[in-house]
């Protein structure tokens, strides 16, 4: 038999839409809602993140062995985030 792992409670704001489609979604699956939420998380975090800095990197690999420089610094430039967040 399985021992029982341990868990911890998260409480989260939705919107009355996203609530509603938590509920659908739930009902569709048979589950409780936060066994819904649990299986979205454990989803959507097996995923690699997106992160736009990786992809510029990558992109500017690709394009360093066919002549695309200027548009891989363009793409670089338009991810760039200059806000000041002091």
């Amino acid at each position: 038999m399985k021992t029982p792992s341990r868990s911890f409670v998260l409480t989260i704001r939705l919107s009355n839409e996203l609530d509603r489609r938590l509920s659908a979604e739930a009902g569709r699956q048979g589950l409780t809602r936060s066994a819904t939420v649990c299986a979205i998380l454990d989803h959507a975090l097996r995923k690699p993140l997106r992160v736009p800095a990786a992809a510029a990197r990558r992109q500017s690999i690709l394009a360093s062995g066919h002549g695309a420089d200027r548009d891989t610094e363009t793409f670089i430039e338009q991810l760039a985030d200059d806000r000041d967040w002091r």
